[in-house]
């Protein structure tokens, strides 16, 4: 797989599998801010707490996270991302992570992406915990084992 986690995710590459696998490459990158946020979930009561990861520079992730964090948040946490990345090739995505219940994930997340549904639909999983992905100019729902909490 190419690595893509030196890449901006903003917006979709036109290939399904690509953003799919692009998804896949931001959770792998925020791997230990996934587990403080779903522990942070579980800390406030949420049974089966659901992750949102959102990419704040993506057409369908920034609407969002403006509309969680207001206009200034966001467009302030894109130019701290563009003035530490100055350095770098590439820009990585500002992103928002957020958790929320899975009840509050189930009836909400499928109004807005429909095909999130299904996932849904099979209950939370057993031994880990649901990220949902947006960026890409859509989103992905993945199940985080567990086992894959960093030491």
């Amino acid at each position: 797989m190419e690595d893509l986690s030196k890449h901006n995710f903003s917006g979709s590459t036109g290939d399904s599998a690509k953003d799919m696998d692009g998804r896949e490459a931001l959770i792998e990158d925020c791997l230990e801010s996934l587990f403080v946020a779903f522990d942070s979930g579980t800390a406030e009561g949420f049974l089966s707490p659901v992750v949102m990861l959102v990419d704040c520079e993506d057409a369908v992730g920034a609407p969002i996270a403006r509309s969680w964090e207001g206009n200034d948040a966001v467009d302030a946490a894109i130019m701290a991302n563009a003035k530490d990345a100055e350095e770098l090739d590439n820009i990585p995505a500002t992103i928002l992570i957020r958790t929320v219940s899975f009840v509050d994930g189930e009836q909400e997340l499928p109004k807005w992406f429909p095909y999130l549904h299904e996932s849904f639909s099979q209950g939370p999983p057993v031994d880990g915990f649901y990220v949902v992905v947006i960026s890409f100019g859509g989103a992905g729902i993945f199940t985080v084992p567990m086992s894959a909490r960093p030491s």
